[in-house]
């Protein structure tokens, strides 16, 4: 059989189930639990549950970031940071087509979709209740008026507010590390804590996997010896294949990133102490995703043109890859109008372009690595995600911006003396992937060999390029997608049998 990674990726997870029948209620997991941490009476990132004999109640905070899903049927519910647990304890794995249209089209989940009809996350500022019937209620995402300020206002206002955050999420006491890449969000944090006092005991990157190069290594080696920081690098395995398969299970499969995060997610889980997070900050502050394509799609306030704009996947393929009754049920039509209801609850806010990444992207993908793969960890600080500086940056309209500027101004007004410390260039240094996709090619295909049908995989398509690569040891342009989306489905389909056996 597939592998589904370490059994305790699945069995180790916290959950809870309440079930109703004929003799009463029952419950089964943790009767209460307490997931990520506060900062203050209300802000930082977490959710709880308790069950008291008679009723399940759970809430979270503002932004529902912290992974928590719910599992609904007329005879009960179950909680868990965990999909596949919640699937190993017997939740309905029937698959959510209008969800997965999206998904194969955006590589992430929107609003509270998972891949599963019946499985949905937990809503920002939720409240639940189950007491032989299910009550949901959501006080709704943050919405903070638009900003009248100049740009010179909104930078000081940007730095103040910044530092304020990390004051309020200063190390305790004891050691900490500092993940950093070449980018601004975790220069911006790094450079913050060292003018108020405190060193990290390393600063940690991770290389990526090719064909993204390795210009994260080379800028954040030149900020640590700049700064004189002890630097760690973490290379990747030679083949991807099984960080591939054991992310799919890890984030429940709601992402189509993180494979390259998970060596830095074993070697932060040995050492055990406090990380800080820039999550946020490249969206809210830098213009991330507001492309001059993306700023006019979005400025034609037509719901269904900016979702059918969004969606960039190949379709031939995606639709030869599909069994064809599968592709009937998440076709493009369908995916346009699931997305379109979505992207108009972002219009009318002053960057709808962030306000829509924010929702989805950043909270339903990048959320899953500091509140899913470091879950381990004592302390995950996420300094953009205070209230105040949160408030302050989703209140900036795109027009202030839209020119990417904005972060690497505030940085270089708030730390003078080390503005001339180059970001990474994202074009540079790219190698060619042949390799490393040959050697997954071979794993997917003895992996497809092992088991039974796919049921959500045409090997007719897919055969021939696995065949194809290996055989030559290159690959054709795109197979990689191929590859990862075809190991993803595979997975998928399997998750129901594969748990309950």
């Amino acid at each position: 059989m597939l592998s589904n990674g370490p059994e305790e990726t699945i069995m180790d997870t916290p959950y809870c189930f309440a079930r109703r029948s004929a003799a009463g209620l029952s419950f089964e997991g943790s009767t209460s639990c307490t997931l990520g941490h506060r900062v203050g009476a209300a802000d930082g990132i977490w959710a709880w549950w308790n069950w008291d004999g008679a009723a399940l109640t759970a809430a979270n905070e503002r932004y529902g970031m912290y992974p928590l899903y719910c599992y609904s049927a007329p005879d009960g519910a179950g909680l868990s940071p965990s999909i596949p647990r919640l699937i190993a304890l017997g939740a309905d794995a029937e698959l959510d087509h209008a969800a997965l249209a999206v998904f194969l089209r955006l590589g992430f989940f929107i609003s509270d979709d998972t891949p599963f009809r019946h499985i949905r996350a937990l809503p920002p500022a939720a409240s639940l209740r189950w007491d032989g019937v299910l009550h949901l209620a959501s006080a709704g995402k943050a919405a903070p008026p638009p900003a009248s300020m100049r740009r010179d206002a909104a930078i000081d206002a940007y730095i103040a507010l910044f530092r304020q955050s990390v004051a309020r999420r200063a190390p305790s006491r004891g050691e900490w590390i500092m993940p950093l890449s070449g980018g601004r969000d975790s220069r911006h944090i790094l450079f913050e804590l060292l003018q108020q006092g405190h060193r990290p005991a390393q600063c940690v990157t991770t290389e990526h996997i090719p064909p993204r190069g390795s210009e994260d290594v080379r800028i954040a080696g030149l900020l640590a010896r700049e700064l004189g920081l002890a630097h760690v690098v973490l290379p990747q395995p030679s083949c991807r294949f099984e960080p591939e398969q054991r992310k799919n299970l890890l984030t429940g499969f709601c992402s189509d990133e993180h494979t390259w995060y998970l060596v830095a997610m074993d070697y932060l889980a040995r050492h055990k102490l406090p990380v800080y997070d820039g999550i946020g900050g490249d969206v809210l502050s830098a213009g991330l995703f507001a492309s001059p394509r993306s700023v006019a799609l979005f400025a034609s306030c037509d719901p269904h043109a900016i979702a059918d704009g969004l969606m960039v996947a190949d379709e031939a393929a995606l639709a030869r890859l599909l069994p064809a009754p599968l592709a009937r049920s998440v076709n493009r039509e369908v995916a346009i109008e699931h997305l379109a209801a979505e992207v108009a609850r972002h219009l009318e806010r002053p960057n709808p372009i962030a306000s829509f990444y924010f929702w989805n992207r950043t909270r339903r993908e990048i959320a899953l690595v500091p509140y899913g793969l470091l879950d381990s960890l004592p302390l995950v600080h996420a300094p953009y995600l205070d209230h105040d500086l949160f408030d302050l940056l989703a209140s900036l309209p795109l027009a202030m911006v839209a020119d990417h500027a904005l972060h690497s101004d505030a940085i270089a007004r708030a730390y003078p003396r080390l503005a001339h410390l180059p970001y990474e260039d994202k074009d540079a240094d790219v190698p060619s992937p042949a390799q490393l996709d040959a050697r997954f090619a071979r794993r997917l295909a003895r992996a497809l060999l092992a088991q039974r049908r796919s049921p959500l995989v045409r090997g007719s398509f897919l055969w021939p390029r696995l065949l194809g690569c290996l055989a030559s040891e290159r690959v054709a342009a795109g197979s990689a997608w191929y590859a990862n989306l075809a190991l993803y489905l595979h997975q998928l389909g399997m998750q129901a049998p594969l748990l309950r056996a």
